[in-house]
């Protein structure tokens, strides 16, 4: 006589949890004010200061740090996968109209993924130009921080 094969049991279900919610910040970080040279007596009159910003003028970082068009950095799909972090510190010039110019890796960590999701994101972003006497002007070499961690939100 033949025995009956065993009863079927269909295996667990098992649910994995989605990644977490990539969190983009992006910061931004004034130089330090150059430190005026201590006065030292001098019997000759100073001369007044030349009218306009000199050509190597410290560069006005008065510009806003946060695109005000709402753009965001893409978290790159491997990286999320791999749940790698990394940052990107870019600096750029933002013109008149807000949007950004040359830029250039300062530096960078986690993978050339970032970067390029950091420079996609940075000719996407629109920011507050830089005013003077009322009028939007160019600001050179603006250094932003794009941060790109894993979160819980």
């Amino acid at each position: 006589m033949e025995q009956p094969p065993p009863p079927y049991i269909p295996p667990p279900k098992i649910s994995v949890p989605p990644p977490p919610k990539a969190v983009q910040r992006v910061t931004h970080v004034k130089p330090p004010h150059p430190v005026p040279p201590s006065p030292t007596p001098s019997p000759e009159p100073v001369p007044a200061p030349p009218q306009g910003p000199p050509a190597d003028a410290v560069p006005d970082h008065s510009a806003g740090a946060r695109p005000i068009n709402g753009a965001q950095a893409v978290y790159p799909d491997e990286a999320m996968e791999e749940n790698r972090e990394g940052h990107v510190t870019a600096s750029c010039d933002i013109l008149p109209t807000g949007k950004t110019a040359n830029c250039t890796i300062v530096s960078s960590s986690g993978g050339h993924e970032f970067v390029e999701s950091a420079l996609d994101f940075l000719r996407r972003a629109r920011y507050q130009p830089a005013v003077v006497n009322g009028a939007p002007v160019t600001e050179h070499h603006h250094v932003l921080h794009i941060d790109f961690t894993m979160g819980d939100d």
